[in-house]
């Protein structure tokens, strides 16, 4: 239930955007009527407000929230239990296929509701909005059928969150392509704006027909899979010496589904940005492709991938007692932190260094200077890795507060905020400011823990026009105050994070 409040509570976001809207649309046209005034916002709305909330936010949680919960009833022997009642399988799957309609329909309401009061509340036309906001929401009926398809394959809470990431970043991939039952490339499709609003029903057709066969498929499948239950815990048999200890962590590391679901994941996000190299190639040549490389390193889905996964690395240990088994040998609280956080920056180095290595690859195949490509992927790849690991240990911070899917679910919501709705309203209101952009937008973001805002600065300072070639990156080094946020957050979120864990009740 107070899940469900949550996700009811940050479905309220709309409401945000039409007061944002607002602002913005009446300072720039102060003499503009309300029938226009209402115009411009629910197509703003509908273009660019919705769809990012429903493809970055309530997707991945809707992912990430059904198969992880239904993981860690399977881990718990929940699953086998119910069985041993008067209960068909079909039956048992058909109440998650409810459970994830109910987390739908929140999301629905709460996007509709939220909006719609918003502009009632300024005397606005509201029945364009209130149609399209459920039209696109429909798109989360897609997603679930996509997560029923994987609901069978997760066995535990760990490897539904895995489940969960893995068919979002596939889903952002297939949304490339031209398909409107896509559920990302729904949201594209599903309303046309022109002189009014109308929704195009072939492609919610479409959609609900995907999400019905892929929903059946996984009923299928769940029908047909062997249950066991959960396996014991086995660790491999090592000696601890104060010199090896470390090593065994990365050894434990490059052998986790952690570490292959990260370097997987970074693999599939680097294809995303083919199109972008292609665009800046066609229309700015060499040039373009030396801007494009900037943009891209500051990759805005790998957070969504990293803060997940830092949140359930010392949760999950503990619930499954690995922590236990761990301390049971001559091993300290202190050294089984550090080597967990070791093995995660060691998986998080290779996914980044492996990110950065394919984009500069194709950067270099569309013709740009080698120095120059080098010089740039080893500088912003290292701001990137910065980043990524200041998501990581804010995921360790949660993780060592929160258990289960309440630090999953704010790890999303951080992921959205950080990494789109801090940056767009710090972004928004150096625009507005007088003088130098980049200047405005360095002051403005000191103060704001968000790693993608503090690698904008930087990539700014160096590249300010896609058309322009990058400057000189001693830029950077006139910004010595964004370049240590990157830095200082990292080490007051570990630190919090450690003196927790060091007191944590482990049982």
């Amino acid at each position: 239930m107070r899940t469900k409040l949550l996700l009811f509570l940050i479905s309220i976001l709309p409401a945000v955007a039409v007061e944002i809207d607002v602002h913005r649309f009446t300072a720039h046209y102060p003499s503009v009527s309300p029938e226009k005034l209402g115009y411009l916002i629910t197509a703003d709305l509908l273009a660019k407000w919705l769809p990012n909330f429903l493809k970055f936010l309530f997707m991945p949680l809707l992912l990430i929230i059904l198969l992880s919960h239904f993981g860690s009833e399977f881990e718990q022997g929940n699953v086998l239990l119910m069985f041993s009642k008067p209960l068909t399988r079909r039956r048992y799957f058909l109440g998650w296929a409810a459970e994830g309609l109910k987390l739908s329909l929140i999301f629905a309401i709460g996007v509709a509701v939220s909006g719609t009061l918003a502009m009632l509340a300024h005397g606005l036309e509201v029945r364009g909005y209130l149609i399209s906001s459920l039209a696109l929401s429909l798109s989360l009926v897609g997603i679930l059928g996509i997560a029923l398809l994987r609901l069978p394959l997760a066995t535990s809470r760990d490897s539904g969150v895995f489940l969960g990431l893995g068919a979002f970043v596939i889903l952002m991939l297939l949304g490339e392509f031209d398909y409107s039952f896509i559920p990302t490339a729904y949201l594209e499709k599903a309303i046309s704006i022109g002189g009014s609003v109308s929704v195009s029903y072939e492609a919610v057709g479409g959609l609900l027909a995907l999400s019905a066969g892929l929903s059946l498929v996984g009923m299928e499948l769940f029908r047909r899979r062997e249950l066991r239950g959960p396996e014991a815990l086995s660790l491999p048999e090592f000696s601890f010496s104060p010199r090896g200890l470390y090593g065994v962590f990365l050894g434990l590391s490059l052998q986790s589904r952690r570490f292959i679901a990260f370097v997987a994941f970074t693999a599939l996000m680097a294809l995303l940005n083919k199109a972008t190299f292609d665009k800046y190639h066609s229309l700015y040549g060499p040039t373009g492709v030396l801007n494009a490389l900037i943009s891209t390193l500051d990759s805005v889905l790998l957070p969504f991938v990293v803060l997940p996964l830092g949140a359930v690395s010392i949760s999950s240990t503990i619930e499954n007692g690995t922590v236990r088994v761990l301390l049971s040998k001559p091993l300290g609280r202190r050294d089984f932190f550090l080597g967990t956080l070791l093995s995660d920056v060691f998986a998080v180095f290779i996914g980044t260094a492996f990110y950065a290595v394919v984009l500069v690859a194709y950067a270099l195949r569309l013709g740009a200077p080698l120095s120059k490509t080098l010089e740039l992927g080893l500088v912003f790849g290292s701001l990137l890795l910065l980043s990524l690991v200041q998501y990581l240990a804010l995921g360790y911070l949660l993780s060592s507060f929160m258990r289960g899917r309440k630090a999953l679910f704010i790890s999303l919501v951080l992921a959205f905020l950080l990494g789109f709705a801090v940056p767009i309203a710090v972004i928004a209101a150096s625009n507005s400011a007088g003088g130098s952009f980049v200047d405005a937008l360095a002051k403005n973001s000191l103060p704001v823990p968000s790693p993608f805002l503090q690698y904008a600065v930087l990539a700014t300072a160096v590249s300010l026009k896609k058309h322009l070639p990058p400057k000189s990156l001693s830029e950077i080094l006139s910004y010595p105050g964004n370049l240590a946020m990157l830095v200082i957050p990292t080490v007051v979120y570990l630190t919090i994070a450690w003196l927790k864990f060091r007191k944590a009740d482990l049982r």
